[in-house]
């Protein structure tokens, strides 16, 4: 078996380079700890949960598992500062840090406050310019999300084009996000130059999962070509599989101009995730959202199993390396 350990595992406490990306209604506590638990880094997935939800979430992952996790925060969220005092007091091992660009100026004093705590930053970022603020705001490391990825999208370049480019320009190690399901995509990330791989879509149609079983079948009936953008005009895109609630914003973003788009797309999209991992509406009104690698998500497995084919499938590749030489 293939030594995976590297920078990233020495400094998260963690078995293999693989994070399991934090994603709302999906990456609660029972899937956070069972990734935890085989080896990756478990996130949670809090979106714009209120504080006392955060708090409870953490609370049940600590219950479920004693190994190292993570938690999400947003910059942008009107409880910034309430989550940022729960996961310092809750000692949470791992933050990975959302920010828009008017929020770089006040990153630095947060990031010092969080590793004072003892905690290590991950800034998510979607580009080279993004990349580069977080270096210069202090983070541990940087996990870049490319166009391919499922949910919000901020940036419009590949992982496979994004991660060399800033690999060469920042000097933090970097985490491969986007566009990866299988130790294919792991091996690719890392002779790209990342340290360690972020994988979400992966982990929606892993058994402890709880999004709803519609949504899961959405999934795995999917195919390549399936997802589509929506948001755009409004700055904030989301790559979520096609359905009649996709086509009616994307027809109001074709017709309006985008002073008469924003609000209206703003409100028919509002809540349409958790009516579709919660209460399992998947075509008119809820969105299901996943990466372009949704044709390759054709296996309904426990998370042990998935860490545990991940792996095999990356060290097989590397025992058979030899033959491209």
């Amino acid at each position: 078996m293939v030594n995976m350990a590297n920078v990233i595992c020495e400094k998260l406490g963690i078995k293999y380079p693989i994070l399991q990306g934090p994603m709302a209604w999906a990456s609660d506590s029972k899937l956070v700890a069972s990734v935890s638990e085989a080896g990756g880094l478990g996130m949670l997935g809090v979106g714009f949960a209120p504080p006392e939800v955060v708090r409870a979430e953490i609370e049940k992952t600590k219950e479920l598992t004693k190994k190292p996790f993570g938690l999400n925060i947003l910059m942008f969220s009107p409880c910034v500062d309430e989550i940022s005092n729960i996961a310092v007091e809750s000692k949470v091992k791992v933050l990975a840090v959302g920010a828009m660009p008017n929020n770089f100026t006040v990153l630095p004093e947060y990031i010092k406050k969080w590793k004072d705590s003892g905690m290590e930053i991950i800034g998510k970022a979607a580009s080279v310019e993004e990349a580069k603020a977080f270096d210069k705001a202090g983070v541990d490391f940087i996990s870049l999300k490319g166009y391919e990825g499922g949910g919000h999208i901020f940036g419009f370049t590949g992982t496979i084009a994004l991660v060399p480019e800033v690999v060469d320009c920042v000097s933090v190690p970097i985490i491969a996000s986007s566009g990866i399901a299988d130790g294919r995509g792991i091996a690719a990330a890392l002779m790209l130059g990342a340290k360690a791989v972020e994988l979400g879509s992966r982990f929606l149609l892993a058994d402890e999962c709880p999004v709803h079983e519609n949504y899961k079948e959405a999934i795995f009936a999917a195919k390549e070509g399936d997802t589509t953008l929506t948001g755009v005009v409004a700055h904030d895109a989301v790559r979520q599989l096609k359905n009649q609630l996709s086509d009616k914003l994307l027809k109001i973003e074709k017709n309006l101009s985008p002073e008469e788009a924003i609000p209206k797309v703003t409100e028919i999209a509002s809540g349409s995730l958790r009516r579709a991992a919660v209460e399992g509406e998947i075509n008119e009104t809820g969105a299901v959202l996943v990466g372009q690698i949704c044709g390759m998500l054709k296996k309904r497995q426990s998370v042990k199993v998935i860490m545990e084919e991940l792996v095999k499938e990356y060290t097989d590749i590397l025992k058979n390396a030899h033959s491209l030489l």
